[in-house]
């Protein structure tokens, strides 16, 4: 019983890790893309908005590349192996970010690091809904859902304190999830149930022929990953840093409280997670978060245009709304498939479906063309989104809170 209470509180901090990581370097290039623009295309290049928006694109396509490569490498090879493979592909082509010096260039680390972190977020939740006591696991899932706002976190204090000396630097930072590789590979063990499978996957596309009821989840699981992934890049984690920047004119520090409130609040969201699930059905609790996620969003685009405590206090309610969302479907998903395919069923769920979510970004990127830079005006748009996933959630099956299925 020791010997398993030890490798669960590893299990939890590699995962942990991993999302914190992954948070980290997924928002260093919103962070710094001002910067690096001005030095690779030149200050005020009219299309910053639009080609902005594509280096997003390349980078969640590489995400929904990795989400399915690496989930299925966690069915067939192992949970545990196979994130230490995704976590040491972002890092070190986070790091090779900064050494870019051109648009393109950019844009082929960006889709690299991707595919790194698109492998994470599938295998992290498998691995720790596995690895933990039926009991705990909904709150295990909620802590590990802070991870990732609190990896932005990190990233806008590190862009806070670094990019004063240039974008490059900030970039270098994200190589340190490398070290998190040699723990997982040395202390983190394999959960028992996929260790226990007399034939593991031997394919990908396994999860198209699991029948009627699993089909229904895969649908379902897929819609609501993909809505609130558009949702989180076209509306949030590219343009909010941006838009209070630029749109508000309140300069680093501005953006540096800005992002902070709305990571705080996103992490006290997802903590909040294990509570509503563990005490009310999925669907109800996913349709509000989308609802006020969507209100709140909408109105803070279109409404507010100064800088001030209206701003942050919306922000916090926004923040805590859609950080239900991520923390749900790591708590949720892992009920809806099978253990021969859950990693695989998982990746495809949350992380293929980030190849809408790059021409989201890129629609995102059009509009603030349209609207001669207005990226309030877009980002009020795309908030929309979020609301087509309150109607999604309205179909969402409920599943047994303890016992994952076989």
């Amino acid at each position: 019983m020791q010997k398993n209470n030890e490798n669960i509180k590893k299990v939890l901090l590699a995962c942990w890790l991993g999302w914190l990581f992954d948070g980290m370097d997924s928002s260093l290039y919103p962070l710094v893309a001002n910067q690096a623009f001005n030095e690779l295309l030149g200050k005020d290049d009219p299309n910053f908005g639009f080609l902005a928006s594509v280096i997003v694109a390349l980078f969640l396509v590489g995400w929904s590349v990795g989400g399915f490569l690496f989930g299925f490498l966690g069915d067939k090879i192992g949970r545990a192996k196979a994130l230490s493979y995704s976590i040491l592909t972002y890092a070190i082509c986070s790091g090779l970010s900064g050494l870019a010096f051109s648009y393109e260039q950019l844009g082929f680390y960006r889709f690299l690091t991707g595919i790194g972190i698109g492998g994470e977020w599938a295998l992290g939740v498998a691995l720790l809904a596995e690895t933990v006591e039926p009991k705990k696991r909904i709150n295990y899932s909620a802590i590990l859902a802070t991870g990732f706002p609190i990896g932005y976190f990190i990233a806008v204090l590190i862009n806070h304190l670094i990019s004063p000396f240039g974008w490059r630097p900030v970039f270098f930072f994200g190589v340190i999830p490398a070290i998190l590789v040699f723990f997982i590979r040395s202390e983190v063990e394999e959960p028992e149930a996929w260790k226990k499978l007399e034939v593991k996957a031997g394919s990908p596309f396994e999860i198209f022929r699991l029948g009627k009821k699993y089909s229904y989840n895969l649908l379902i699981a897929f819609l609501l990953g993909t809505s609130c992934s558009i949702g989180s890049w076209a509306v949030l984690l590219l343009w909010f840093p941006i838009w209070i920047e630029n749109s508000l004119h309140a300069g680093l520090g501005g953006k540096t409280i800005a992002t902070f409130t709305l990571m705080i609040f996103h992490t006290i969201g997802c903590y909040l997670a294990g509570y509503l699930l563990s005490n009310f059905k999925r669907k109800n609790v996913l349709m509000i978060s989308y609802l006020i996620t969507f209100i709140s969003a909408f109105y803070m685009y279109n409404f507010l245009t100064e800088f001030n405590n209206t701003v942050l206090i919306i922000t916090a309610i926004l923040g805590t709304a859609f950080g239900v969302l991520p923390a749900s479907f790591a708590i949720y998903f892992p009920e809806l498939f099978p253990t021969r395919v859950r990693s695989t069923a998982k990746g495809f769920c949350y992380s293929t479906g980030r190849i809408f979510t790059a021409f989201g970004a890129l629609c995102s990127g059009m509009l603030v063309q349209k609207f001669s830079g207005d990226i309030g005006k877009a980002a009020a748009i795309m908030s929309f989104v979020f609301l087509i996933g309150a109607g999604i959630s309205f179909f969402a099956p409920e599943t047994n809170k303890e016992v994952l299925p076989e």
